[in-house]
């Protein structure tokens, strides 16, 4: 019986229009519902919630570079001004989005930035983007 258990080799990593897949090193999406509690007096002390507002957001580990359509000089622009962008990913760069291999896609926004390095060691930073409005963050198979 075939596994379909992964090894992360082979994603795409897409912001803005540019291909930043060969910087990147990890990957992480959440999708969380505020919980909001309704608990009213009752027989058992119990509680409940309600679902409240969602925060969809991804987390990418990149490798720094500052050369043209690398990491900074693509993604520090679009958190200085604020910008509204699409980002895509998807498990294997080498299929189109399909059941199998769906494209995490959307509209999404850079609110914070972070970067530095350590002397000898491979410079990284992890940035996460949070999706925006009724075109965020979804999957789509096609």
């Amino acid at each position: 019986m075939a596994s379909n258990k992964r090894i992360a080799l082979y994603d795409y990593i897409e912001v803005d229009g540019v291909d930043l897949s060969n910087f990147a090193r990890s990957v992480a999406f959440a999708s969380d519902d505020d919980q909001i509690d309704a608990s009213g007096f009752n027989a058992t002390g119990s509680d409940e919630t309600l679902a409240g507002k969602r925060v969809k957001t991804i987390t990418i580990e990149f490798m720094m570079s500052r050369a043209e359509n690398e990491v900074h000089q693509t993604l520090y622009p679009l958190h200085r001004d604020k910008t509204l962008f699409d980002l895509e990913w998807r498990a294997n760069v080498n299929a189109g989005a399909s059941a199998t291999n769906p494209a995490l896609r959307g509209t999404v926004n850079l609110p914070s930035w972070a970067e530095g390095a350590t002397r000898g060691d491979l410079e990284v930073t992890s940035l996460t983007f949070v999706s925006q409005g009724d075109d965020g963050l979804e999957y789509y198979a096609t």
